[in-house]
């Protein structure tokens, strides 16, 4: 039917439907010619994802992502790993080892032992972005996929410090991801699977009990071997390797967010120098603040993992 005859018979409501269809179609698939590609400014993308299903060829790089909410910002897709279509959503840098809780230890605190944020920044819950794709082997970065983009799967990269965007591909130590589809369970990204189901909280949970899901990962570079390998010899006795883990708690019922490449075994939780992303605790457990917390451990070289770990960036991407 013509929108002419439909404005006749006075059907609005269906031409309005109409276009906001056509609108959708226009973002979700590249444009004819005459108009910017997919993933451009002009012409943002969903995901990553929606990108390599367009193009098969497309390349690695910086692209052009809107969200549900409308906001448009850049990331970095993979588009090579396990098929492709990764969306670079979330680094975490450790800037100081020896800074406890101090200035860019965003995914803890900043406040140091203060009694007004027992439980940290909150920046693994919340809403807030920083950072650009550029320098996220160099700051912690976190755009606004990461809470609102709806993915299956997540890979994690480690990244020696510094590294330009684009050798991260060639210099990466590790690549990682999950293929089951775990994450609509919680959500559909880690914002709604940190706020909604597994908060972190200073010294409330108990250990083993309050544990987050691990859930088993396909290797890309590197191998389980390897990364246990880099983790001290004590730590290693307390973790499985080839896991994601989110939120184990360690021995003073504190909550660290993430263990990548491993799971805490059961029984076990000096968590702290496998896993990162600590609470600000106000029990004086000094050498558990900050990002990446307890990992160097300085008074018992056992526990401590590789500068090789230390010194990479961990890199979350969606799928």
């Amino acid at each position: 039917m013509e929108i002419t005859s439909l404005i006749m018979e006075g059907r609005t409501s269906t031409i309005v439907g109409l276009l906001a269809a056509l609108m959708f179609l226009a973002v979700e698939c590249e444009d004819t010619k005459g108009h910017d590609p997919l993933g451009s400014y002009n012409n943002p993308a969903q995901t990553c994802k929606g990108l390599k299903r367009h193009n098969p060829a497309i390349k690695n790089g910086l692209y052009y992502i809107i969200d549900k909410e409308g906001n448009v910002y850049q990331t970095y897709c993979d588009m090579e790993v396990g098929g492709g279509g990764w969306s670079l959503v979330a680094s975490i840098h450790e800037n100081n080892m020896n800074g406890r809780c101090t200035t860019g230890d965003r995914w803890s605190s900043e406040q140091g032992v203060s009694a007004l944020h027992p439980h940290g920044d909150g920046f693994w819950e919340n809403r807030a972005t920083h950072g650009i794709p550029a320098s996220a082997t160099s700051d912690d970065y976190k755009n606004p996929g990461y809470f609102s983009m709806h993915a299956d799967d997540i890979m994690i990269w480690h990244v020696p410090n510094d590294t330009p965007l684009p050798d991260i591909k060639y210099r990466a130590l590790f690549k990682y991801y999950t293929n089951n589809g775990f994450l609509p369970t919680f959500g559909g990204n880690l914002g709604y699977l940190y706020s909604q189901h597994f908060k972190i909280r200073d010294g409330i949970y108990k250990v083993n009990v309050d544990n987050g899901p691990a859930i088993p990962v396909v290797w890309a570079k590197g191998s389980k071997q390897y990364y246990l390998d880099l983790l001290g010899s004590s730590a290693r006795a307390e973790v499985d390797g080839g896991y994601v883990q989110f939120r184990a708690i360690n021995h003073e019922g504190n909550a660290f967010a993430l263990c990548s490449g491993v799971k805490i075994k059961t029984g076990k939780g000096n968590v702290e120098h496998m896993c990162i992303g600590s609470t600000s605790s106000n029990k004086g457990h000094i050498d558990y603040f900050g990002d990446f917390a307890g990992m160097d451990a300085p008074h018992n070289p056992s526990w401590a993992a590789s500068t090789k770990l230390i010194e990479s960036s961990v890199l979350i991407f969606y799928r």
